[in-house]
């Protein structure tokens, strides 16, 4: 019997507007696979209405092939009528039994015996192929078919039925007892659904049209509407397209959800509905006594106690007394924009008079104007001005963009806009940051056009045009001694930035130099980090680390100083002061959630960078990728290609493929003419996934054009010499792989980076011996193993670990070499580098040496992190030497090495050497 001439009607499309539930749909079709081999499943999609469960099991259901799939569903219109839901399933099958064919007729059998026929038709049924069975809105549905279905469901074992059950609740009052215990028993899996995340209405905006929303917009319809897909939906086909890309305006609520607040509220006496309106306009959270005077009310408690009982306010107490707010900002928003525009400007000039911050009082006054105040516009851009030179980003934008709104055009509106162009792009928004530039008077001052351009397209990463539009602009204001400072300093400060991405630190270092001179100038967040990071990126690390020596740490620096914290760990990152630059970015990183969105991208992914160098891959991997999705979602195109280059690190080296070459891919998109950081980056992580892959030619292919390019002269900035000299040697291209190395010895000697020496003296011995100089090979592995023990960078250290024992081996010394390769195994085990760890095992192997697999422990119960340390101790290690291997502290090796002993039933290291050795070790 076909699958599909059992679905109820028509078969099932695809809805093309259903977005996400990645993680749902998986869970379900990881059921259907589990029915598919003979084991029934239960699974409970539960939420509250309109979050999208019916949505998502039509997705799943549309997907199905080769199942029987029966489709039934409860209506509140026929929760009375015996037999509704289950009278559903006669159409939908051919050969039903006839007890089940009667309900259709109005027979009203026994519930057991209905729920033995339902058990006779799945059986009958799943003898062909699997059965997937949807009850949709079960709490709406009929109790003579709920208790049939609880029959059936319970006696469901080794059936190949897989049962999907959808209420808003798995212990809803409405459903039977039998059920609510069966669905809430471990026999049911419960998928509970909360809203879409803002990745994913951003998605639905561009299904439903006309327009995309930014990150930011969707951000705000998340924070509106909770995500939930029926409200997003409702007012993405509402609203008119210009509110909903404006994050400054405010949104209303959907119409039938503010139909029904006002069909509530419309319940509660004048009191009440005074109360909740005050508390609409003064917005939430605020203190009940403050919204009572509002309400001009003395008493507010009862009033109160309606509005909770109606689901219209919530209350909690603090240390300060009682306050109150919505139970969600659609409640707020249909009472707001119900009020009439008398009223509303009445409250809100009433407000103003009442609240006590600043900052909420402008807000209020600017809510009531009627008319353009040029007093009040000067304070609106007073404090979008004070705002971001606090890096008070979100509330400058809000601040600077409706003074610009309210100001009419001329210079001041011009160079207003050029602060707000500045505020737009640290918020993360520079959509909207390029909408406003272009509205810059065109006859205007050339220098005011010149900078907001130029700053559009620097962060969009058009670097040359950025250049460009920033020189002009530099000529009109660069020289005026006595003129616009703050557009100066902007200037600038872009420049700077500019600079760092050409990879001119010397470029950098003198435009920050000019940017200073004006201590009130704009685009000053990046100015100490250029001062610092450009001389380093000139090759001069020493100044900078000097400079910057004095510096606090994150949690007791100023504003000011955060910037020049993030020069120093980048500086100390090249140094190889590695634990230091980690300390000051996990700071920077703990105190920077306010600043602007490049800051925490940058934060986030050179951390990731130190990370990774010292072998805390799972912590990198992390960072990295919040580095990488602040630069999608932020639009910071001109650092994208560096934040995906990173994030491209973990998965090159532990063998994800298609996660480093997606991020690889998204860098390489990022790329463009005068960014050289972003193509340096991209370039070697290119070349990371090759030389992962033991593919030479891809890595020569890659890193071959950066050897004619002007490149920074710090050699820890960015390791791709050594990388490309390893592929020219394995490739057999010995003379060109000493021209690479020669000029990145002599730095890195010049210099003392252990890091890039470490590499180049892997790389030299590699070159030793492919010419057939043993002598000279050895020593260089020798002296690459010095120099990583001088810094903590465990992948390296690993990777010379397994050249050398390579070397080795096939110099015929395999006791030595197994020395290494043993030593290479454990570190690459711990970090799970894949595809190193299986060239170690075959090269441990081919020296004799018998493999032990964490699977192989796995079958005597270890973990890996326990097979880890079984192996170290077994190794003759202490449990302090084994700590500082694993990077773990003694009593974690303690508390490891009890489990094991327990598991094995041992009680020495003497026994665990025999239980190893019995597995092969």
């Amino acid at each position: 019997m076909a699958a599909r001439a059992l679905r109820k009607g028509p078969e099932r499309s695809r809805d093309e507007q259903f977005v996400g539930r990645c993680r749902e749909l998986a869970v379900l079709h990881a059921q259907l696979g589990r029915v598919c081999e003979g084991r029934s499943s239960l699974v409970v999609l539960e939420g509250p209405a309109g979050i999208g469960k019916t949505a998502l099991a039509g997705e799943f259901l549309s997907a199905i092939e080769n199942a029987v799939v029966l489709e039934v569903s409860g209506d509140d219109g026929e929760s009375e009528l015996p037999y509704g839901v289950l009278a559903q399933l006669g159409p939908q099958a051919q050969h039903v039994p006839e007890t089940l064919a009667g309900l259709a007729a109005g027979a009203v059998p026994d519930p057991l015996a209905v729920g033995a026929a339902l058990l006779e038709l799945l059986a009958q049924l799943q003898l062909g192929m699997p059965v997937v069975v949807a009850i949709d809105g079960a709490d709406w549905a009929d109790v003579p078919s709920l208790q049939a279905l609880t029959f059936a469901l319970r006696r469901l074992r080794t059936d190949r039925v897989l049962a999907i059950v959808i209420v808003r609740e798995s212990d809803h009052p409405r459903l039977p007892e039998g059920l609510r215990r069966l669905l809430r028993s471990s026999a049911a899996l419960r998928l509970p659904l909360g809203g879409l995340s803002a990745r994913e209405l951003q998605a639905l905006s561009a299904r439903l049209g006309p327009v995309r929303l930014t990150p930011q917009a969707a951000e705000r319809l998340h924070e509106h509407t909770k995500g939930v897909p029926l409200h997003a939906r409702a007012l993405l086909q509402q609203v008119r397209a210009e509110t909903l890309a404006d994050v400054d305006a405010p949104l209303p609520a959907p119409r039938a959800y503010a139909t029904l607040v006002r069909g509530r509220l419309g319940g509660c006496e004048a009191t009440a509905q005074r109360l909740l309106t005050a508390a609409a306009v003064l917005g939430t959270p605020a203190p009940l006594h403050l919204v009572a005077r509002m309400a001009e009310l003395a008493e507010p408690l009862p009033a109160l106690e309606q509005l909770t009982a109606a689901g219209l306010l919530v209350e909690w107490r603090t240390g300060a007394g009682v306050s109150v707010g919505f139970p969600n900002p659609l409640v707020r928003a249909a009472v707001y924009h119900d009020l009439g525009p008398a009223t509303r400007r009445r409250l809100h000039l009433l407000a103003a008079s009442l609240v006590a911050d600043v900052v909420h009082r402008l807000h209020h006054r600017l809510a009531a104007a009627d008319q353009v105040d040029d007093e009040l516009v000067r304070e609106v851009a007073l404090m979008g001005r004070r705002q971001a030179a606090a890096g008070q980003w979100a509330g400058a934008c809000g601040c600077l963009t409706r003074a610009v709104q309210l100001t009419e055009g001329g210079p001041e509106r011009d160079r207003l806009i050029a602060e707000a162009v500045e505020a737009l792009l640290a918020a993360g928004r520079p959509g909207d940051a390029g909408a406003l530039a272009a509205r810059v008077s065109s006859g205007g001052d050339p220098g005011v056009h010149g900078y907001v351009q130029g700053s559009v397209a620097l962060v969009a990463g058009r670097v040359a045009e950025a250049i460009r539009l920033l020189d002009n602009a530099w000529t009109h204001v660069g020289g005026q001694g006595g003129g616009d400072r703050w557009l100066a300093s902007a200037v600038a400060a872009r420049q700077a930035m500019a600079g760092l991405l050409r990879g001119c630190g010397g470029d950098a270092a003198r435009w920050a130099e000019r940017a200073t001179t004006a201590p009130d100038g704009g685009g000053r967040e990046f100015v100490r980090f250029a001062r610092l990071v450009g001389p380093g990126l000139a090759g001069d690390v020493g100044r900078g680390l000097a400079e910057s020596a004095e510096l606090p740490a994150p949690a007791q620096a100023t504003a000011g100083e955060l910037d020049a914290l993030l020069g120093r760990a980048t500086l100390r990152l090249w140094a190889d002061d590695l634990a230091g630059a980690q300390a000051d970015l996990l700071g920077l990183l703990a105190v920077g959630a306010g600043r602007s969105a490049p800051f925490q991208l940058l934060v986030a992914s050179t951390l990731a960078q130190s990370e990774y160098r010292l072998g805390r891959w799972d912590d990198a991997a992390g960072h990295a990728e919040l580095g990488a999705s602040t630069a999608d979602d932020s639009g910071q195109a001109w650092l994208a290609g560096y934040a995906h280059a990173v994030a491209a690190l973990v998965p090159a080296a532990r063998g994800e493929w298609e996660r480093a070459a997606a991020h690889v891919r998204a860098a390489r998109a990022a790329c463009s003419p005068g960014n050289v950081s972003a193509q340096v980056s991209t370039a070697a992580a290119e070349a990371l996934v090759a030389t992962a892959r033991g593919d030479h030619d891809a890595v020569v292919t890659a890193l071959t054009p950066l050897t004619r390019t002007d490149l920074p002269d710090e050699p820890a900035a960015v390791l791709w010499r050594t990388l490309l000299a390893d592929a020219l040697v394995n490739a057999g291209r010995p003379e060109e792989a000493e021209e690479v190395l020669v000029p990145c010895e002599l730095l890195a000697l010049d210099r003392e980076r252990r890091g890039v020496l470490a590499a180049a003296a892997r790389a030299r011995a590699g070159l030793h011996a492919a010419r057939h100089e043993p002598v000279e090979a050895e020593a260089c592995y020798q002296l690459a193993l010095e120099h990583t023990a001088k810094i903590e960078t465990p992948f390296e250290e690993a990777r010379i670990q397994l050249a050398y024992g390579t070397f080795l081996r096939r110099r015929g010394r395999r006791s030595a070499a197994a020395e290494q390769l043993e030593a290479a195994q454990l570190t690459l085990s711990r970090l799970g580098a894949l595809p190193y760890l299986e060239q170690c095992d075959l090269e441990l192997a081919a020296s004799g040496r018998a493999v032990l697999r964490p699977q192989d422990t796995a079958r005597l119960g270890l973990t890996p992190q326990e097979h880890t340390v079984a192996v170290l101790i077994s190794r003759g290690l202490t449990n302090r030497q084994a700590a500082r291997k694993l990077v773990l502290s003694v009593k974690t090796v303690e508390y490891h090495l009890s489990h094991i002993y327990t598991k094995l039933g041992i009680t020495s290291r003497t026994a665990l050497i025999g239980k190893l050795s019995d597995l092969g070790e």
